[in-house]
């Protein structure tokens, strides 16, 4: 009896575990001007004004924010635009290249 509940916790443990490394949001990681500068100088990502430029054909707006950050190993832009409504939405772009990955409304 004792076995049998010792082994039932132990796999409740694991799921529980398990449960919980599966569904933490992975943080993305600020990249450091000095870094920012670096990767910018050698062709590594794409300068911001550029970006900036590729952010208003998805959403008009004051840009109120921008952040470059090492996202799961890519280097992502991610911009948050204050349109005419009062909205704020955030828009990711990947830095080497310029494709838009993700655009959604900011809570």
């Amino acid at each position: 009896m004792m076995k049998q509940l010792f082994s039932s916790a132990i796999r409740l443990i694991r799921f529980l575990l398990i449960s919980v490394i599966i569904t933490s949001p992975v943080r993305a990681e600020d990249v450091n001007h000095s870094e920012a500068r670096t990767l910018r100088e050698s062709g590594k990502i794409l300068p911001l004004e550029t970006i900036l430029e590729k952010s208003k054909a998805f959403r008009q707006g004051e840009a109120i924010d921008t952040e470059l950050e090492r996202d799961n190993g890519m280097l992502v832009y991610e911009i948050e635009v204050l349109d005419d409504q009062g909205r704020v939405w955030e828009l990711e772009f990947d830095a080497t290249n310029g494709d838009l990955l993700e655009l959604e409304l900011d809570d």
